[in-house]
């Protein structure tokens, strides 16, 4: 039978998750900034697109056009 323990057992104190050369944080600091360098350049495209379609000459309503047969 497995008997749960309800107290934490620490051996020596000592933290599991120190990073102490700052490596992680380096990663995830070039991850983020390559995500927010991609997200703006997705937004640059679609504002583009924006700016472009206005000066197209696009009917706004569609037009039905009959052909002869």
């Amino acid at each position: 039978m497995i008997y749960a323990s309800t107290k934490l057992r620490e051996s020596s104190g000592t933290k599991v998750f120190v990073d102490s050369s700052g490596r992680r944080k380096k990663i995830l600091m070039m991850s983020g900034i390559a995500a927010a360098t991609g997200a703006l350049i997705y937004i640059g495209v679609i504002v583009s697109t924006f700016v472009q379609s206005e000066s197209t000459d696009l009917p706004t309503r569609a037009t039905v056009s009959a052909t002869p047969r």
